[in-house]
């Protein structure tokens, strides 16, 4: 991570493993814990004592100042018919907040029992982390409030010791029961950046944009509509093709994330909410790395915007906004694939994906040699017909010859090279309904490779022998010989 970045977030580093009150809570002083120990063995008591119990729809504030800083907790709106109440965190009620984390604040605040007491008319608070405590909880329910002071992590496992402010026996309380007034404020926003949607109201994805500041050109993936018209796909199967920076079909498990992986994104933590602008300058937002924008059928637009990378202890991540969402997230290298995508990694290597039963017309034209032109006319094997040069064919003969043709193959992506000369074979594929007209022409190149230019842009190569092939298999299609499938 760069250094500027690591000095914006530095205030927010701990946030990355907030959640983590266990290892808050740990005692330090080994000296310390040996003592604490002896003390706990010696002067043991096992009658349950209640440090905190409140009804939870008296309650009307948690205030809690940690190592993380400080937030308080209160009700959101009156409680449900059936007395639940729900909390939310002040000055973050705009966003969307974990609730599961803000119920267990609830509880542990409402009833925190003591199983046992460490040690009572404690003249050290230091050895049991009190003195200058991990956290410090201050409830309030009607005319009372009570403060709670958590220190060290116990050497009983699972065991911390807390007291009440103001007092001087010290107890042992469950961890689990304390970790979570360990959690900074914004730990108790919600991870999850857009939910992943019900399989049968999941919308449609219209279209994909990702703009990328390593990249001159933009990538954009669109929705094949005729799929919703007779229920197929195209002979790749994806339910989607590239339309930009070249037209390209896709690998419909390659680019399964790119197109659909907004929908079920989690962060693995926030790092600032309400940030100001100096904080989104430094995180990469006035010149983003990467914006990925996704349009879908119900009308609704949604929008990614990735800032810098970022190094934590586990891995690589990226900072990242999401819609008008004032949060900044830190999401893992891995969901972000927008990030460093290239065209050829989703790509299919079919050059043509049209079925052979859709064909109206295909005309093959070869530099100083034949020119053909097939129509066709049906919906299956059992009733397609097919002429070449006006005069009817077999179709089966049609069909293996058009399996040849699908195996023309992208095998290098380009973008950057100009043909030149005249092609020296050219297709023309037409389907019967008209909506799909393709032309696709091979130039000669460099290094035994043709140049492949799809309706007028350069966009793959593939080697010169599978050209050279392709005309010798339009030679023969009157003959009965078996065309050459491998070169």
């Amino acid at each position: 991570m760069k250094k500027n970045i690591k000095a914006v977030i530095a205030c927010v580093a701990a946030l990355a493993v907030a959640g983590g009150g266990y290892a808050l809570l740990r005692l330090t002083d080994d000296s310390s814990s040996q003592d604490s120990s002896s003390q706990a063995q010696t002067d043991p008591a096992s009658v349950p004592t209640p440090l905190l119990s409140f009804e939870k729809a008296d309650i009307t504030s948690i205030s809690v100042e940690n190592l993380n800083g400080s937030f308080e907790a209160v009700p959101e709106g009156e409680p449900a018919e059936d007395g639940t109440v729900t909390f939310t965190i002040k000055g973050l009620e705009d966003l969307d907040i974990n609730y599961t984390l803000t119920s267990s604040l609830l509880n542990n605040s409402s009833t925190l029992t003591s199983d046992s007491t460490a040690v009572e008319n404690a003249d050290d608070l230091e050895k049991y982390g009190l003195k200058s405590p991990q956290a410090k909880v201050t409830v309030k329910a009607g005319t009372e409030t009570k403060t709670i002071l958590v220190g060290n992590e116990s050497p009983v496992s699972g065991e911390t010791y807390c007291m009440e402010e103001g007092g001087n026996t010290v107890y042992l309380v469950g961890t689990s029961s304390v970790s979570v007034f360990a959690n900074s404020d914004t730990a108790f926003i919600s991870t999850t950046i857009l939910e992943e949607p019900a399989e049968d109201e999941a919308p449609t994805v219209d279209k994909i944009s990702i703009k990328r500041s390593d990249l001159d050109y933009d990538i954009v993936l669109e929705y094949d509509k005729t799929t919703d018209e007779d229920g197929t796909t195209s002979g790749t199967l994806a339910t989607h093709y590239m339309s930009e920076p070249i037209f390209a079909y896709l690998d419909v498990e390659k680019s399964q994330d790119a197109t659909h992986g907004l929908f079920g994104l989690t962060a693995h933590s926030v790092l600032a909410a309400h940030p100001d602008d100096n904080t989104k300058k430094a995180s990469g937002f006035d010149d983003p790395l990467c914006t990925v924008t996704m349009n879908t059928s119900d009308g609704k637009t949604h929008t990614l915007t990735v800032g810098k990378e970022l190094e934590i202890d586990d891995g690589k991540y990226y900072v990242a906004m999401f819609d008008d969402t004032d949060v900044i997230y830190a999401i893992d290298e891995e969901s972000v694939c927008w990030a460093s995508l290239k065209p050829e990694d989703i790509m299919s290597k079919m050059v043509f994906g049209t079925m052979v039963w859709d064909i109206g017309k295909l005309e093959i034209n070869v530099a100083d040699g034949e020119s053909v032109t097939f129509e066709g006319s049906g919906t299956s094997a059992d009733d397609y017909k097919v002429t070449k040069n006006g005069k009817s064919c077999e179709a089966k003969r049609f069909q293996s010859f058009y399996q040849f043709l699908l195996k023309t193959s992208a095998e290098d992506f380009v973008i950057d090279e100009q043909p030149q000369g005249d092609p020296i074979v050219s297709v023309y594929l037409e389907t019967q309904d008209g909506k799909t007209k393709q032309t696709v022409e091979f130039y000669e190149s460099e290094g035994k490779k043709v140049l492949i230019s799809v309706n007028g842009t350069p966009c793959f190569k593939c080697r010169s022998a599978y050209v050279d092939l392709l005309i010798k298999n339009l030679s023969k299609f009157d003959s009965s010989e078996e065309f050459v499938m491998n070169w």
